[in-house]
């Protein structure tokens, strides 16, 4: 087996740690398993970069979730291996998933650019490393479009994390949940954040995050025979993500914010409750 990107992999709905679980996931289970990785929407911010809230979650506990949605268990767990160590575990497996920093990674276009936790796939090549990333997203600095590399060893970045996974038997999908804190402090927050700068930045990548985690639950429910009608509230989650961008454009040219995006993005939170929890016993308590 080689680190290749699947096919059917649903990459426009999938963050930078959920994509390469997603080809692990429908390679050994079966097409559209990845979908699952979106059976959990959550609201639940925590302290994150530049001193605001972040909706999100440490990689750890995201991975612990996400997995456990499609049936992927960890039989090999590293922590903190440099090339040399990922091509030993690679020798023992047939794919090695593991998470770095991608400032480091010469495949994607953050490289020398930005720093934030990205996912791989790793196998061995020959004498040469073959990398496989589903990330797929428009950045900054071009596009990033899922493939597969071959580098020399010596060209990957440290691995924070390095699993090797195996996919259970007796995976039952699991029953979608939805899980929203009161976002008054987190919007606040950012309305009261004195560097509108990092709170430009932030959102930007705040509103990208709910937006697809947004996107992915619909598909998963969709997916599972439920009449969900969300299409014209996803709609207003894309919006919103573009008006962010924009935000962070005119603020880093010297200019005020758009005024309406805060308020905009309470609305869109607040509509969540009601086109995602539409029977009581879909909303669980935090």
């Amino acid at each position: 087996m080689t680190a290749a990107v699947a096919t059917g992999v649903r990459t426009e709905l999938l963050d930078c740690i959920q994509a390469n679980l997603a080809v692990l996931a429908d390679r050994w289970g079966e097409p559209e398993r990845h979908l699952a990785l979106g059976a959990t929407l959550r609201f639940q911010p925590r302290p994150g970069p530049d001193g605001l809230p972040t909706v999100d979650p440490p990689v750890r506990q995201h991975l612990a979730e996400l997995t456990g949605h499609v049936g992927l268990v960890a039989r090999h767990e590293h922590r903190h291996l440099d090339p040399t160590g990922q091509r030993a575990l690679a020798e023992r497996a047939a794919v090695v998933y593991a998470v770095g920093d991608s400032y480091h990674m010469p495949w994607l276009p953050y490289a020398g650019h930005s720093h934030m936790e990205h996912s791989y796939l790793v196998a061995l090549h020959g004498e040469e490393a073959l990398i496989g990333d589903a990330y797929d997203n428009e950045t900054a600095w071009g596009a990033a479009r899922p493939g597969d590399w071959t580098l020399p060893w010596a060209r990957l970045p440290m691995a924070d994390l390095a699993v090797v996974y195996t996919i259970t038997d007796d995976y039952r999908p699991p029953s979608p949940s939805v899980r929203l804190d009161d976002p008054a402090a987190y919007l606040e927050a950012y309305a009261r954040c004195g560097d509108p700068v990092a709170a430009a930045r932030r959102l930007t990548a705040e509103t990208w995050l709910m937006s697809r985690a947004r996107k992915l639950h619909a598909a998963y429910r969709l997916h599972r025979g439920e009449s969900l009608d969300a299409e014209a509230h996803l709609r207003r989650w894309d919006q919103l993500t573009a008006t962010a961008f924009i935000a962070l454009r005119r603020v880093e040219r010297g200019r005020p914010a758009p005024g309406t995006l805060l308020t905009d993005l309470a609305a869109a939170l607040t509509a969540d409750r009601d086109v995602f929890a539409t029977r009581p016993d879909q909303l669980e308590k935090p």
